[in-house]
């Protein structure tokens, strides 16, 4: 119930006043009326004497009225006093937890709690108002609530019967919305029962407020009607100001914090950014660098305000990109840049106009984007393609270039046998015979480029072979040069071929005196063991990580150009053009790195010599090295042999080079033939030679038909594509039981040397070799 002040307040001078008036107009008024109606003494002293015991028992009551009237106000303010005096308590102990509290639904919780401990009231809790098509008012924070009054509670926003009452209208027109009779509030009536229930007599529902409207109520519930009276009301509704304040301080707090962080991260992101970024003005002041950026171009971040233009290179850049700036474009071009400490990137600009919220350009951005790995990484699979085409040639063209040459070679050798030492034709056979073992030499340099196969090899210690290698080129190479020699310790070994890595290392070290031929200089070759993990491993073209030894060749020659750099790789590319190189040197070595799942690279520029790295995979369980060789087996023989090769010539001189050794020879050119004869009568032979590339049926296919029909037949299986690991390696020999691999074209020993070996390797011949021999 709202108190009514009264402007006239009862105390002790006024009841005085007040009794002498009604005392005067009680003795003046009555005794004049007395006096008109009665002339007789008697009668007037006794209506005197009943009018004075009427004054005292009138004034007497009148006191009491007056006093009691007076004790019910006083009692009524002082009840008004200490809720009053209550809310002050709690504004002030809520203010003291705006400053204290720094988290939102603390601060909520907190006020919820000093509202209803220190400002004596039942309830108090806020709800925050969601932007739902239902715009429920979902309660946050409370305080008193300890019988689960608000588990249950529906209370909306929306022009409907949940949102009509007093937190609904508060929310939708910004104004404080009391109830003081819940009981008979119709506003109440969703609501009332339950909060009857709780003892809840009276509410007040205050209105949140920020920048944008109305976010949500703080709502007071009282056990007294009638508990909220206009001083208490203005005090409340400006501790839910305060509370709103608050609430929107810790927001745009947190909300700077968030900006602060992300501006941090931002700059950081930056700042680590593998990738440049300048900053200019509107006038094209470099304003910011990240390091990135200073590795680059080498402009410094402490001189941002330098000249931009200092340096050639920096001019060429700047003037590039603000005459992309003044065409609207956001590309610049392809760059080779050489940066403060001589290393050459190959950069990607791209700026870009920064505006601000009015849509001015305000700056410009750089984006420096560093090219140079995926350039070399593009250089590497280009030359892998063009690698891998050249391989596809050379396997197409090697067998037919082989079988003429066997055929040429083993001719040659057989008509020279047959002239006498003082014939002249005798003198140009030799001269053919070493055309044609030239020929043989070259297709097999060829061919090692185009062997992606399982290579046969057995551990080798580099250092060793280097070593070697040095003695021989020693004597070769000028006085001017000076070879020096570096190896780690405990080098572990290599898997691979040790005539192929001792063809590596002359072809580089003979590359390296041929680049120092003038003026001398310095050779330098090392070996060392490195470990290389997937971070190092993708800076090359298909290497994996794990363990590897490192040969590193280096000259101060007259160094390479960017473009010959390019092409070195490429085979028949040479720039031996008065020497007369034939440009295989470096494809051959490509070829064995690539076979042995290697790498090679190179650093050079122009006068500054060349350094090549060749990296193979390390072994560093064995340090034994076989060195000694089976001893050579007798030339001669007396065994039959089926000899199948389609090509004529190759055939005819095969045939005759084995019958000039003893045997017995059948030679075919269809090999469903040679089958077919086998078949026949499987114990006839002793030796199968077979050629692989055959219409019809390859050799591995005769061989697995004739190995069915009878398992322990020596076979030697011969090809011209390429080294015989090109397409069967020792594993997978061994599972279809040949005996002996061999390349074309051979010479009349080593075919002479194979075939003995295969028919003396241990084994089981049956009855067929007893028959041969005898």
């Amino acid at each position: 119930m709202i108190e009514r002040d009264c402007k006239w307040r009862l105390n002790p001078l006024n009841i005085s006043l007040l009794y002498a008036l009604i005392g005067v107009l009680w003795v003046v008024l009555p005794s004049q009326f007395f006096t008109m109606l009665s002339h007789e003494p008697s009668i007037y002293r006794r209506m005197e004497d009943l009018y004075n015991g009427l004054f005292i028992i009138v004034t007497a009551w009148g006191l009491h009225f007056i006093i009691k009237n007076n004790e019910e106000a006083i009692r009524r303010r002082q009840q008004s006093l200490r809720r009053l005096n209550r809310a002050l308590k709690a504004f002030s102990e809520c203010n003291h937890t705006l400053i204290r509290t720094t988290e939102e639904l603390e601060l909520m919780n907190r006020v919820c709690e000093t509202i209803v401990k220190v400002g004596g009231y039942r309830l108090s809790w806020v709800g925050l108002a969601q932007s739902n098509p239902e715009k429920t008012v979902l309660p946050v924070a409370q305080s008193g609530d300890d019988g689960g009054y608000l588990d249950t509670l529906r209370v909306t926003w929306s022009d409907t019967e949940t949102g009509r009452g007093p937190t609904g209208l508060a929310i939708r027109s910004g104004m404080p919305s009391v109830a003081q009779h819940i009981l008979t509030d119709p506003r109440w009536e969703p609501w009332r029962e339950r909060a009857l229930k709780y003892g809840y007599a009276s509410a007040i529902s205050l209105p949140l407020t920020d920048d944008t409207g109305v976010f949500g109520a703080l709502v007071i519930l009282s056990g007294e009607p009638g508990a909220f009276d206009r001083e208490e009301m203005k005090l409340l509704e400006e501790l839910a100001d305060n509370l709103s304040y608050g609430i929107n301080a810790l927001r745009r707090n947190e909300q700077r914090k968030k900006v602060e962080k992300e501006r941090k991260l931002l700059a950081s992101v930056v700042e680590q950014a593998m990738e440049g970024i300048i900053l200019f003005d509107s006038d094209g002041t470099i304003q910011y660098v990240n390091p990135a950026a200073e590795r680059i171009t080498g402009y410094v971040q402490q001189g941002v305000s330098d000249d931009p233009h200092e340096g050639e290179q920096n001019r060429e850049l700047y003037e590039a990109i603000w005459e992309t700036l003044s065409r609207g474009h956001d590309g610049v071009g392809h760059f080779i840049y050489q940066g403060r400490q001589g290393i050459q990137y190959e950069i990607d600009p791209t700026i870009w106009a920064v505006t601000d919220s009015s849509g001015k350009v305000s700056n410009y951005a750089a984006l420096i984007r560093d090219v140079t790995r995926e350039v070399q990484l593009e250089r590497q699979l280009r030359l892998a393609q063009k690698m891998e085409a050249i391989a596809t040639l050379a396997g197409g063209i090697a067998h037919d270039f082989n079988n003429n040459l066997a055929s040429i070679i083993t001719c040659t050798e057989m008509a020279r046998e047959d002239v006498s030492p003082d014939s002249p034709v005798r003198e140009l056979l030799d001269v053919v015979l070493k055309a044609g073992y030239r020929g043989r030499n070259l297709v097999k340099q060829i061919l090692t480029i185009s062997c992606q196969g399982e290579q046969e090899k057995q551990p080798v210690q580099v250092e060793l072979i280097v070593e070697e290698c040095l003695k021989l080129l020693r004597a070769s190479f000028p006085a001017s040069i000076e070879i020096r020699k570096m190896f780690g310790e405990n080098l572990g070994v290599v898997l691979a071929d040790p005539t192929q890595i001792h063809q590596i290392i002359v072809n580089l070290c003979t590359n390296a005196a041929y680049a120092m031929r003038d003026k001398g200089g310095l050779l330098e070759i090392s070996a060392s063991n490195v470990d290389i993990d997937a971070d190092a491993a993708a800076e090359f073209q298909d290497l994996q990580a794990g363990r590897y030894m490192r040969l590193d060749v280096g000259d101060t020659g007259h160094g390479m150009t960017p473009e010959v750099m390019e092409r070195i790789f490429d085979p028949f590319f040479t720039t031996k053009k008065k020497s007369g190189g034939t440009g295989l040197g470096l494809s051959v070595i490509h070829g064995i790195v690539k076979n042995h799942r290697g790498a090679i690279t190179v650093d050079s520029s122009p006068g500054h010599g060349a350094r090549f790295h060749v990296y193979l995979p390390r072994i560093d369980s064995s340090r034994e090295v076989s060195a000694s060789e089976p001893p050579l087996p007798a030339m001669k023989g007396n065994e039959r042999i089926l000899f199948v090769d389609d090509e004529e010539d190759v055939a005819y001189a095969g045939g005759k080079m084995l019958a000039r050794f003893g045997y017995e020879v059948e030679v075919l050119r269809d090999s469903r033939e040679a089958l077919k004869m086998f078949r026949a009568d499987p114990y006839r032979f002793d030796l199968v030679f077979t050629d692989q590339n055959m219409p019809n049926m390859t050799g591995t296919e005769l061989t697995k038909e004739i190995l069915t029909i009878r398992p322990d037949t020596p076979v030697i299986l011969c090809t011209g594509l390429g080294p015989a690991s090109c397409f069967v390696n020792k594993k997978e020999k061994k599972a279809l039981g040949i005996r002996e691999v061999v390349v074309k074209p051979l010479d009349q020993s080593e075919l002479a040397r194979i075939v003995r070996r295969a028919l003396d390797a241990p084994g089981e011949l049956g009855s067929a070799a007893g028959a041969g021999s005898g």
